[in-house]
C-alpha cells in the first residue's frame, strides 16, 4: 500500500481569468473546484496512473467532508481524523493571456494535541501495511514543526520507503531524518542561504549537499519548466516544453507521483526522471488536476530534453 499524508488538506478553487490584473472584476473563462492538498493530490494522480493508495491527516466541516466524499467516488481509500473548525480553501487564478498564476491559501483548522495522537495512532497501523509513505504541503496551527521527522522516522523503523515535499522549517527538520526522496522548495532555501538558485551550479551544490543527509534522491525546481535530481547515478537537468500549457497548479504533486510509480515498477533512473515529467507536463496542459492517461503520459517521455550534468 502506498500511504499519502497531507496534515492540512484544501478545497482548491481554480479560475482561469484572461488578463487578471489587481483592482479589476473579471469573469472567469473555465472554473474548477476540487480536493486538494499535496498528499491529496498525490493519491489522486496515483489513481489515475492505475495504482491504489489511502489518504491521511486532518478534515473539517463542510469542506471536510466534501473532501472525503470526492477521495471515495474516486475508490481512495481515506483515513483522516475529524476536528472542529473548517477545512481550508485556497484560491489559484490562471492569467491564460499574461501566464501569470496567482494564488491565496487559509490557514486551516487548529489541530489539538488529541487529535495529533489519534492521527499518529492510526498512522502506526497504516504502517503495518504500508510500502510507500508520501508526506508533504503546510502543516496546520497546532501541529509541530517536527512532524515529518517524526513520520519518517517510523516509516523508517519499519524499512518503508520515504518522499518528502514540504518547505520552511518542517522540510528542514525532516531532511535530518534522512527521507529516500526530498521534494526541495528552491525559494525557501534561497532565503535561508541568502545565495541566488538561479545559477545551475548553485542548484546543483544545493541538491548535492541534500544526500549528506542520506537523502537518495532530490529534486528541486529550475527556471519555470525544468527540475534538477540528484541520483544514484548522478546529477540530471529535465525539461519539458511550454507549448500548450494552461496551469502548472498541481504539476509538482504530478511529478512526484510519477516519481513514486518509477520507484514501484522499478525503473531506471533515466525512465524515472522522463517518467515524472511526463506527467507534470501532462498536467500542466489542462486546468484539472491530474493526467488524461497514462498512454499520454508514455508519448510526452519521448519530447522531454534530459542532460546529465555531473
Amino acid at each position: 500500500m502506498i500511504i499519502t499524508v497531507t496534515l492540512n488538506p484544501a478545497v482548491d478553487e481554480e479560475y482561469v481569468v484572461p488578463e487578471f490584473r489587481p483592482g479589476g472584476w473579471f469573469r472567469a473563462s473555465e472554473t474548477n473546484r476540487s480536493a486538494g492538498g499535496k498528499g491529496v493530490n498525490v493519491s489522486l494522480i496515483l489513481s489515475q496512473l492505475g495504482y491504489s493508495s489511502a489518504a491521511m491527516g486532518f478534515l473539517a466541516g463542510f469542506n471536510g467532508e466534501f473532501i472525503r466524499d470526492e477521495l471515495r467516488k474516486k475508490r481512495i481509500t481515506t483515513n483522516f481524523v475529524h476536528v472542529r473548525g473548517e477545512t481550508r480553501t485556497n484560491v489559484y487564478i490562471v492569467d491564460e493571456i499574461g501566464h501569470v498564476e496567482t494564488g491565496v491559501t487559509e490557514s486551516g483548522p487548529y489541530v489539538s494535541e488529541g487529535a495529533l495522537g489519534r492521527f499518529l495512532n492510526n498512522y502506526d497501523r497504516m504502517l503495518t501495511r504500508a510500502k510507500f509513505v508520501y508526506m508533504g504541503g503546510s502543516l496546520p496551527p497546532g501541529v509541530p514543526q517536527d512532524i515529518y521527522r517524526e513520520l519518517i522516522s517510523r516509516a523508517k523503523n519499519k524499512g518503508i520507503t520515504t518522499l518528502v515535499d514540504a518547505a520552511g522549517p518542517s522540510l528542514m527538520e525532516a531532511l535530518e531524518t534522512g527521507p529516500n526522496i526530498a521534494k526541495i522548495d528552491r525559494r525557501f532555501i534561497n532565503q535561508m542561504a541568502g545565495i541566488s538558485l538561479t545559477s545551475l551550479d548553485n542548484l546543483i551544490s544545493l541538491v548535492s549537499k541534500v544526500h549528506e543527509y542520506g537523502v537518495e534522491w532530490a529534486t528541486t525546481s529550475y527556471r519555470a519548466y525544468g527540475e534538477v535530481f540528484f541520483t544514484p547515478k548522478g546529477v540530471y537537468l529535465a525539461e519539458f516544453g511550454r507549448k500548450g500549457l494552461v496551469s502548472m497548479f498541481g504539476a509538482g504533486e504530478a511529478l512526484m507521483a510519477g516519481l513514486m510509480v518509477g520507484f514501484v515498477e522499478g525503473m531506471d533512473v533515466e525512465d524515472m526522471i522522463r517518467f515524472s515529467m511526463a506527467c507534470a507536463w501532462e498536467d500542466a496542459l489542462h486546468i484539472e488536476k491530474g493526467i488524461s492517461s497514462r498512454e499520454k503520459v508514455g508519448d510526452l517521455m519521448k519530447e522531454v530534453t534530459l542532460e546529465k550534468l555531473s
